[in-house]
């Protein structure tokens, strides 16, 4: 269905129709002016001439004004969609809406038509949320049930084959819970380095059956937020940090306090992420190719930076000479 309006209607259009008669009735004004100037001298055609030189010159000022007017107007009303949608692309929130507050321009008719657009992609989006959702609700009962009867026949490959589906499912559940807003918040202050020293000790023994060394430089700070879903943030940072550090490798966490709260490193030796990569490990189900051969869904970076944003939180990917830092700006 076309919804664009026809030229004719468009205020721009009309403005543009205005300029240019009062342009065309001041250029008559000084021309007629002229003509009476260039007579000889009377005392009846000089006062007609200060009449149209008045008369003239009052219409391009007046578009000098509106014009002034008209450019401040056009770039406060794009501005504004700027970043409205700046906004809505570095959040991903698709909730946000572009504020209209008039409907005569057309830069608000672009809004509305952007904001019905908005809609019908939040719609779509909740819809494809719905389907995943409901398809992993479902579908992790009978994943259940399947796993007791195998591991009471004792098939332990085809068993970790479907932990790891029910992982996946259970990861999905939890993403969409969070991302939707349906989730139970408990937000309280804890003791982060405590909360950082749990996660340690929780991943150490893994650490260990690799020849890792975690190490740990640690402050005294207070932070307030979901405890639970922060320990996961850690937690899930770590596995990673240690899935992709090589055997006899090194993984460093470091608090540093800063004006505005705390930052948290983890750093280790392992490959990294190539830079083409970075902007994508954040997508659900994204492995780097490169990876293909560790286990994961590529779910775990989607829920760290999910629960982050949740706490107003930010997440940072540095390249090092040798491995990766990560960075949880708090």
């Amino acid at each position: 269905m076309k919804i664009a309006r026809e030229y004719k209607k468009s205020s721009s259009f009309k403005a543009a129709n205005l300029f240019l008669l009062l342009l065309l009735f001041s250029t008559v004004c000084l021309s007629a002016a002229l003509y009476f100037y260039s007579q000889p001298d009377s005392s009846d055609s000089k006062g007609i001439v200060v009449m149209l030189v008045v008369a003239g010159v009052l219409p391009l000022l007046l578009l000098v004004i509106a014009g002034y007017l008209i450019s401040i107007f056009v770039v406060t009303r794009i501005n504004r969609i700027a970043d409205t949608a700046d906004e809505i692309m570095s959040t991903g929130d698709l909730t946000k809406r572009l504020k209209v507050d008039s409907r005569w321009d057309d830069l608000s008719f672009l809004s509305q038509v952007l904001n019905n657009m908005l809609d019908k992609i939040e719609k779509l989006m909740s819809g494809v949320q719905h389907i995943t959702e409901t398809i992993a609700h479902d579908l992790r009962t009978p994943l259940a049930r399947l796993r007791n009867k195998l591991d009471a026949q004792k098939d332990e490959q085809l068993v970790t084959e479907v932990d790891g589906l029910l992982k996946t499912f259970n990861s999905l559940l939890s993403l969409s819970s969070i991302e939707s807003g349906r989730q139970t918040l408990k937000f309280v202050a804890f003791d982060l380095q405590k909360l950082i020293e749990d996660a340690v000790g929780l991943y150490d023994p893994l650490a260990h059956e690799k020849n890792q060394h975690i190490t740990t430089k640690t402050i005294n700070a207070s932070y307030t937020g979901d405890r639970d879903l922060m320990f996961q943030v850690v937690a899930n940072l770590l596995d990673n940090a240690i899935k992709f550090t090589p055997e006899g490798g090194e993984i460093h966490i470091e608090m540093v306090r800063h004006e505005h709260g705390c930052k948290v490193h983890i750093d280790d030796n392992g490959p990294g992420i190539p830079l083409k990569y970075k902007h994508k490990v954040f997508e659900r189900f994204y492995r780097d190719p490169s990876q293909q051969s560790q286990q994961g869904a590529g779910l775990g970076l989607s829920l760290v930076n999910a629960v982050l944003k949740l706490h107003n939180a930010s997440i940072q990917l540095v390249e090092r000479n040798s491995g990766l830092r990560v960075t949880l700006n708090l």
